[in-house]
C-alpha cells in the first residue's frame, strides 16, 4: 500500500500556471482537480514565474499571455532559454492559426485558447507536453552524453566548465575548480592484445568507478578512448590542494583495482594530471591543456601516479614539439651517433665490453643527451625506429672491431619498455642480427626494472624468444624499482646493474653500503653477474673490489666516448683496476 502511494507521489507532475486573472486560475484548478497526477502551482507575473522556475521543481509551465505587456512570443522565448527542459504551454484568450504558429516558433510546446479550453483539451496538451519533455530530454541526454559510458561528453563538459570558470572570478560567488585529466597507461596495447570489446568493457568499469567517486558538485566526462575529465567544484575557503590529493588517493585506489577481463583480471595503471582555477588563471582550453600536460608528466612515473600542473611543463612541451619535429629528419640526416662507455672486469682489470649510448648531433642545439630526447621519442612513437637504428649501427661497429682483431665479450644496448609494444620486435632484432652478422652472444640488452614488470607476461615471452638466439639480458638501475626474487627467477636475466645513486654514496652512507652489499650477496647466491654503474672515485672502487663486484663502468676509468676513441682504447689495453687475484 505504501509502495503504491510512493509511486503516485513520484509520478505527480508540478504544473506552474502563470496567469494574472483569478478566473483562469480557478478554472484550470477545477479542471485538474479530478486528476491527482497533476499538482497545480500558481503565480501572476512573468517575474514570479522565473522565481518559481528557479526555486521549485516545475515539470510543465502554462504561461498566459496576459502576464506581460510584451509580445507573448518574446516572453515564451525568454522562458525557454531560461530552462529548456521545462515544456511551455501558451495560454491566450483568442489564438488564431498564425498566432499559434508564432508561439510554436518561439519554443512553446503547445498553445491553448481560453475560449475553447475544457478538460479534454487541457489534459491532451499536458500529456503532449510530458511526452515532448521526455523525448527532448532523451535527445539532449544523447547529444550531451558519451554513448558507451553515459558520462558527459566533451562538448557538454566544455559548456559547463566555461560557466563554472566564470564563477571563479565572480565577486559574489567565487569558487575554486580542480580539473582532473585521467587515462589508462598503454591502453592501445591492451586493445590490440585483447580486442576492442574487452577494451570497451574496461572503459565502462573505469567510468563507473570514477562516477562512484564523484562529489555532489563534481562532473565527469569522457573525452575519448580511455581519457576522462573530472571537475571538482569547491568553496573558496577550501584547501584545494589537500582536498584534491585526498580525492586522488581514493581514486587511484579504485582505478588500480584489477579489471575483469573474460575469465581473468588485468591490472592497468593510470596517469592523472591536475590543473586548478583560479590558481592557474586561464580560459577553458588552457585549463584543459594544463591538466593534459600534467597527466603526460605523470606518465614518466611507473604505476598509478598524479601530477599537478606547473608552468615549467609548458616550456617542456614547447621543447618537445620542436625536437619532435626535428627528430623525424634526424635519422635520415644521420644526426644520431653512438657513444660507448667501457665496462671493466675487476678480476682482470681490462676492458671486456661497453654500454652503448646514443647522442644527437642537433644542428641548432648541439649535442643532445638521451635523457632529453628519448622520452620524447617514446611519446611520439619514434623510439622503435631509433632503437632499431642503434642495434643496426652497433652491429656495424662490432663487425669493424672483429675485422680489426679487437673483439669484445659484451655489448650492452638499452631496450625501452615502449619498444616491446612493437609486435615485430623479436623478428626485426633477429633480422638485424643475421644481416649484420652479429655474434648474438655478445649482445646484452639492458632493461629497467620498471619496464620489465609493467607487462611481465608479454615481455617474458619476448625475452625467452631472444634468449633462444643466444642474446643475454641485464637489469639496469637495480634496487630502484620493483624486483623480487620470485620475479627474477622467471626471467632470463644474467646480470644486475647497480644504480649509480647507490654507488655514489657507498662510502658516506651506511644505508647505501648495506644495499650494495645485499645486492652483491643476492647476485652471488643466484650466480648472476653484477655491474656497478657510476664509479667515480678510488674509494668506491676499493669497496666494490672488497665485496667482489664483477664489473664496473664510470668516469673513474672513462666517460662515454665516440666509437673511434673506444676502438683506440681497445687497441692499447692497459690494466685499469687493481686485481685482487
Amino acid at each position: 500500500m505504501r509502495s503504491a502511494q510512493n509511486q503516485r507521489i513520484e509520478q505527480t507532475k508540478n504544473v506552474l500556471l502563470a496567469d494574472s486573472t483569478e478566473q483562469n486560475s480557478a478554472r484550470i484548478q477545477t479542471l485538474l482537480q479530478p486528476h491527482s497526477q497533476y499538482r497545480l502551482l500558481t503565480c501572476a507575473t512573468y517575474t514570479e514565474a522565473l522565481t518559481q522556475l528557479h526555486n521549485n521543481k516545475v515539470d510543465i509551465l502554462i504561461f498566459s499571455c496576459n502576464c506581460s505587456s510584451q509580445p507573448c512570443a518574446n516572453i515564451i522565448t525568454d522562458l525557454y532559454h531560461n530552462d529548456p527542459s521545462v515544456p511551455i504551454i501558451a495560454l491566450s484568450d483568442d489564438i488564431d492559426e498564425y498566432q499559434g504558429q508564432a508561439l510554436l516558433d518561439a519554443q512553446a510546446t503547445d498553445y491553448l485558447s481560453t475560449v475553447l479550453l475544457n478538460e479534454e483539451s487541457l489534459l491532451r496538451s499536458l500529456r503532449y507536453a510530458e511526452r515532448y519533455s521526455k523525448l527532448t530530454n532523451e535527445i539532449r541526454c544523447l547529444r550531451n552524453s558519451d554513448m558507451l559510458t553515459l558520462a558527459s561528453n566533451r562538448q557538454s563538459f566544455y559548456q559547463l566548465l566555461e560557466s563554472k570558470l566564470n564563477k571563479t572570478h565572480s565577486e559574489t560567488e567565487k569558487r575554486q575548480l580542480a580539473l582532473i585529466s585521467v587515462d589508462l597507461d598503454d591502453f592501445k596495447q591492451f586493445n590490440r592484445h585483447y580486442g576492442f570489446n574487452a577494451g570497451d568493457k574496461v572503459i565502462q568499469v573505469m567510468s563507473k568507478r570514477i562516477q562512484n567517486m564523484s562529489q555532489p558538485s563534481g562532473l565527469i566526462a569522457r573525452f575519448g578512448s580511455d581519457e576522462f575529465a573530472i571537475l571538482l567544484d569547491l568553496a573558496p575557503e577550501s584547501d584545494i590542494q589537500g582536498t584534491v590529493k585526498k580525492y586522488l588517493s581514493m581514486l587511484i585506489a579504485r582505478l588500480n583495482t584489477p579489471y575483469p577481463n573474460n575469465n581473468q583480471s588485468t591490472r592497468i595503471h593510470c596517469s592523472i594530471g591536475v590543473s586548478v582555477a583560479p590558481i592557474h588563471d586561464c580560459n577553458v582550453d588552457q585549463l584543459i591543456h594544463q591538466a593534459t600536460q600534467a597527466r603526460l608528466n605523470a606518465k614518466q612515473v611507473h604505476g598509478c601516479s598524479y601530477s599537478f600542473f606547473r608552468p615549467a611543463m609548458d616550456q617542456t612541451i614547447e621543447k618537445f614539439q620542436g625536437l619532435s619535429a626535428d627528430m623525424a629528419k634526424a635519422l635520415s640526416l644521420n644526426q644520431f651517433e653512438l657513444y660507448y662507455q667501457p665496462r671493466i672486469n675487476l678480476a682482470s682489470g681490462r676492458i671486456i665490453g661497453a654500454e652503448t649510448l646514443i647522442r644527437w648531433n642537433h644542428p641548432v642545439h648541439g649535442l643532445i643527451m638521451p635523457g632529453d630526447f628519448i622520452p620524447i621519442s617514446e611519446r611520439n612513437g619514434m623510439i622503435g625506429s631509433i632503437g632499431y637504428w642503434v642495434l643496426y649501427q652497433a652491429g656495424k661497429h662490432l663487425k669493424k672491431l672483429r675485422n680489426e682483431g679487437l673483439p669484445i665479450e659484451r655489448l650492452g644496448i638499452n631496450l625501452s619498455f615502449h619498444q616491446f609494444k612493437d609486435e615485430m620486435l623479436v623478428d626485426i632484432i633477429k633480422r638485424i642480427v643475421t644481416q649484420e652478422e652479429i655474434d648474438s652472444s655478445v649482445l646484452e640488452f639492458e632493461l629497467t626494472e620498471s619496464a620489465v614488470f609493467r607487462d611481465e607476461e608479454h615481455i617474458a615471452e619476448c625475452l625467452d624468444a631472444l634468449a633462444k638466439e643466444g642474446i643475454t639480458f641485464s637489469l639496469d638501475d637495480f634496487g630502484t624499482g620493483y624486483s623480487s626474487l620470485s620475479r627474477l627467477h622467471k626471467l632470463p636475466i644474467s646480470a644486475l646493474k647497480i644504480d649509480r645513486s647507490f654507488i655514489s654514496h657507498v662510502n658516506e652512507s651506511s644505508e647505501a653500503a648495506v644495499i650494495v652489499r645485499s645486492i652483491l650477496l643476492l647476485a652471488q647466491g643466484m650466480k648472476i653477474k653484477v655491474i656497478a654503474e657510476g664509479v667515480e672515485t678510488q674509494q668506491q672502487l676499493d669497496f666494490l673490489l672488497e665485496h667482489k663486484c664483477d664489473e664496473i663502468q664510470g668516469f673513474l676509468f672513462s666517460p662515454p666516448v665516440p666509437f673511434t676513441d673506444f676502438k683506440r682504447m681497445l687497441s692499447n689495453p692497459e690494466k685499469v683496476a687493481n686485481s685482487r687475484n
